[in-house]
């Protein structure tokens, strides 16, 4: 029997970045720098070419860019324009479903950067999280679990449709300071200092390679890392050398090989094969090109498995009628399927959800 499981491969990779922190710390000032560096972006021109920005936080990132229309300014650097280059787009409600479709664009406009500031309005401001929880729970006679069980679905997508994205990914995130009320040794009450709480759900610093809090003195303190190098430092006004250090271990692999396209698809042959090629999809950054391709196949196969449950009909004649493709044993997909049941319902959501998800 032969096993499923290989060797596992380092592969280059595109960073994900979370930077938390109040008013006034540097989040903004500092994704652009990271985003500079990691994008190759070394004058303003390249900057517009290649950083897709989404600013929720009333235009606030104007502050930090300059006018493109200068006379020779997008041949120089940021330091001498006095400003970056960038394009941005400036929601005024924060539905995430939204979100997934700015970011599907600025994947096929070609971006190789992106940067959202901040997600927190993404969580709490008009249109976003817990606004729709409100929305959906109305919808169920005010049962806020169900509610969130509508919701949970939209949240899922916009998060990986920020994974997905073929560049890389810095989002910043507003914070709060956390206090708690102890006991000292003397048995008198003490305010102690917890650190930065983040406006967003909890949780949400798992999907990000690096996770940093920055303070009003402009430090950043590396709560979370994948590379072992950037554990728990603490660097004041990071900027390109930090954005140094993350290529050097991004890069640190070899080149992701992408699959023959349309004979993987064509080899799916339930809704179980095509969530998993659709995950390697989100891996390589695929899935905002391919998700038509995912659509059609995944229509194939439902129009093939209604075919076949219906009397008289065979599942080997079906799945050929509508794919074109070569069917699967039918006594195996028939095996199979109870099996399959829990991942089928997973399955058909992905790539169906092509304005919500990914």
């Amino acid at each position: 029997m032969s096993s499923r499981f290989m060797p596992a491969t380092r592969k280059k990779a595109k960073a994900r970045i979370a930077l938390a922190g109040p008013s006034g710390a540097g989040k903004t000032l500092t994704g652009l720098k990271l985003l500079y560096t990691l994008t190759g972006s070394a004058i303003v021109a390249d900057g517009l070419e290649r950083i897709a920005f989404v600013d929720t936080e009333r235009d606030s990132a104007d502050k930090y860019a300059v006018n493109p229309q200068l006379p020779g300014v997008g041949d120089m650097t940021p330091e001498e324009a006095g400003g970056y280059g960038f394009q941005k787009f400036s929601p005024v409600r924060y539905d995430p479903r939204q979100l997934v479709e700015l970011i599907d664009e600025a994947a096929l406009a070609g971006f190789t950067g992106f940067m959202l500031d901040s997600a927190s309005h993404y969580w709490f401001g008009p249109g976003g999280i817990l606004e729709l929880v409100d929305l959906f729970a109305r919808n169920h006679g005010g049962r806020s679990m169900d509610g969130w069980k509508d919701v949970r679905p939209i949240e899922r997508a916009y998060v990986e449709a920020l994974m997905s994205f073929p560049g890389h990914v810095v989002v910043c995130l507003r914070s709060k300071q956390r206090y708690e009320i102890t006991e000292g040794a003397d048995g008198r009450k003490q305010v102690s200092k917890l650190g930065m709480q983040p406006d967003q759900r909890d949780g949400l610093e798992y999907e990000f390679d690096l996770v940093g809090d920055i303070d009003q003195a402009h430090y950043l303190r590396v709560t979370k890392s994948r590379c072992d190098a950037l554990a728990d430092q603490v660097i004041h006004k990071p900027g390109e050398e930090l954005g140094h250090q993350l290529l050097d271990w991004l890069d640190n692999g070899e080149p992701p090989r992408d699959p023959d396209w349309p004979k993987a698809l064509a080899a799916c042959a339930t809704r179980e094969d095509l969530a998993v090629l659709w995950q390697r999809a989100q891996r390589l950054g695929k899935t905002q090109k391919l998700r038509d391709a995912f659509n059609q196949r995944g229509a194939e196969i439902t129009a093939a498995r209604r075919a076949a449950e219906a009397p008289g009909t065979q599942l080997a004649d079906a799945v050929t009628e509508a794919s074109g493709a070569p069917a699967p044993d039918a006594a195996e997909e028939a095996t199979a399927r109870p099996a399959r049941a829990v991942g089928r319902k997973a399955a058909g959501r992905l790539p169906e959800t092509s304005g919500a998800g990914r």
